[in-house]
């Protein structure tokens, strides 16, 4: 489950069956993977990632996944 945070200006990864947080990403800012008030997410049938801010933000941007991150059971 995702959940954006305009407020910190991250999207928080979480595993909704154990309640728990997985990874966040994000932080203040205008350059590649920093976000301004933070507002939406989609995912399309690829699973690459569009996340819209809004506000002082006005973009969309687009996070593709890579190879091990579309919800196999890694071991690391």
């Amino acid at each position: 489950m995702f959940d954006v945070d305009g407020g910190d200006e991250v999207l928080w990864i979480f595993d909704r069956a154990a309640g728990t947080i997985l990874a966040g990403f994000g932080r203040p800012g205008h350059q590649a993977g920093e976000f301004t008030f933070l507002h939406s997410i989609v995912l399309d049938s690829d699973s690459n990632m569009f996340l819209g801010e809004t506000i002082g933000g006005r973009r969309v941007q687009k996070f593709v996944p890579v190879e091990g991150d579309q919800g196999e059971d890694d071991q690391h």
